[in-house]
């Protein structure tokens, strides 16, 4: 039998009336019994293009999802890191995303570090680290020296017991007596150190950081090694164990050296281990100088 889609006015040819898809315009049709007078109907126009556009729609909508996500990620990256955004998500998640990010991912912390957009010159954060980092070494420093030494005489005696090994200078009694009430401080001049050596550490430690940057070729600004510098005081929170936590923390600050010098500088391999030496040499000659 011949007869046409209702909805094209193609013509198709039917072994029996019923349900038949154009192929033509693809639409799905009803073919009527002409001999009960039944007419021609359309079932579903266009099924195939309906699929096609919910594909369509699909895909947009995903798009959308994309650039929502992506929007996000920037507006995040742009702030900084958690502690940039301090005001936002208040001090105690502020400061436990920071100390999370500097353990577990340092590398993106860095690079959010380095492209935030309002950047503080010296974080909060990096002085309340320091500052307890400070607090705990010099607490067990002093501890250890005056339970070994508990009187001038012990001490004394113990630094003439090295013989030629003692350092020429403290072989003066006015030098050894100096190194004794340096050791032993009194209220004043504890709360002074206290209060200057996080600043000071801080200071010293960027100014490392910048040399190496300067020395290897790169021309990163010196607020990113202040901030730089301020963050990975973290790792001195490590410092309320003796002995082990100095050393934990010295190798843990080493890493970070690493990494941010990688991200900051736009180092490759071989120069981001260069400036981790460099940093471990000058790190090591400002502890011998009692600088850091």
């Amino acid at each position: 039998m011949i007869t046409e889609c209702p909805k094209c006015n193609k013509a198709i040819s039917v072994a029996n009336c019923g349900m038949v898809r154009c192929p033509k315009c693809g639409a799905l049709v009803f073919i009527g019994d002409p001999l009960k007078d039944e007419k021609n109907s359309v079932v579903d126009s266009a099924p195939e293009e309906r699929k096609e556009s919910d594909r369509e729609t699909e895909i947009n909508e995903n798009i959308k999802k994309i650039r929502s996500v992506l929007k996000k990620i920037t507006i995040v990256t742009d702030s900084g890191t958690p502690w940039d955004r301090v005001s936002q998500i208040g001090f105690a998640d502020a400061f436990f995303l920071t100390t999370k990010e500097l353990l577990l991912t340092p590398e993106a912390f860095f690079y959010k570090m380095k492209v935030c957009k309002k950047p503080s010159f010296l974080p909060l954060y990096g002085i309340i680290a320091a500052f307890a980092a400070s607090l705990f070494q010099i607490f067990w420093a002093l501890k250890f020296f005056q339970t070994a030494f508990p009187d001038f005489d012990s001490f004394k005696a113990a630094v003439s017991s090295h013989g030629a090994a003692v350092i020429p200078l403290l072989k003066d009694e006015a030098a050894l007596k100096a190194v004794f009430e340096m050791m032993n401080p009194d209220a004043a001049m504890l709360a002074a150190q206290i209060l200057i050596s996080p600043f000071m550490a801080i200071v010293f430690t960027a100014f490392i950081l910048h040399t190496g940057s300067t020395l290897l070729g790169s021309n990163t600004r010196l607020v990113h090694f202040y901030r730089m510098s301020s963050f990975i005081m973290v790792t001195g929170l490590l410092n309320i164990i003796p002995v082990l936590g100095n050393i934990t923390s010295f190798v843990w600050r080493a890493v970070l050296v690493y990494k941010g010098g990688k991200i900051l500088n736009g180092f490759n391999e071989r120069k981001a281990r260069i400036y981790l030496v460099f940093y471990v040499f000058m790190q090591i000659i400002f502890i011998g100088l009692g600088m850091l």
